[in-house]
């Protein structure tokens, strides 16, 4: 017998390969990693909400195409209620990280700039927030704290979209 849990999900497929990927990587790479799934699971929760015409794919795929980008993706989630205040807070302190890591060889999360935006992250934190200092689960590492709210942030994402479509947008035929 097969002791593993076995889906037939891609999503949760993808989901666990993000997760076994993250503990071998460094801390460059784990943040590279991160905001891609990131953007990509956004794109999904945008592409579920919106109408599928040829007009919405240019949206994501076409030269300069206007949500081609993480920032512009989380933008219009947000704009869209798709995602909440704090969920687009911190896809931003995510974005910024990675845009760090990503133009600068040598930096790490012990950097102020970089510890300074991972401690500033708290979706799925709150608890943990309010443990009382020196107790033994209380998060002081910055890069743990990163991947701790990346984590929850790719769970709360991991299923948006199959909620999104419940309230997809419709084509409308205005008067004239």
């Amino acid at each position: 017998m097969n002791d593993k849990l076995q889906f037939d999900d891609p999503y949760y497929d993808r989901l666990r390969n993000y997760l076994n990927t993250l503990r071998e990587e460094t801390d460059r790479g784990s943040t590279l990693i991160v905001a891609a799934l990131l953007e990509e699971m956004l794109e999904e929760v945008l592409r579920g909400f919106l109408i599928e015409t040829p007009a919405t794919d240019s949206l994501f795929k076409a030269p300069y195409a206007p949500l081609s980008t993480l920032s512009a993706k989380a933008a219009a989630s947000r704009s869209l209620g798709l995602i909440d205040a704090n969920e687009f807070r911190d896809i931003e302190l995510i974005r910024k990280i990675r845009n760090k890591f990503a133009h600068n060889l040598k930096c790490s999360f012990d950097e102020p700039q970089l510890r300074d935006r991972a401690n500033a992250l708290q979706v799925g934190m709150g608890i943990l927030d309010a443990l009382e200092a020196g107790h033994v689960s209380k998060v002081t590492d910055p890069r743990q704290r990163f991947m701790m709210v990346a984590t929850s942030l790719v769970s709360a994402l991991y299923n948006r979209r199959h909620h999104v479509v419940k309230s997809k947008a419709q084509n409308v035929s205005w008067p004239d």
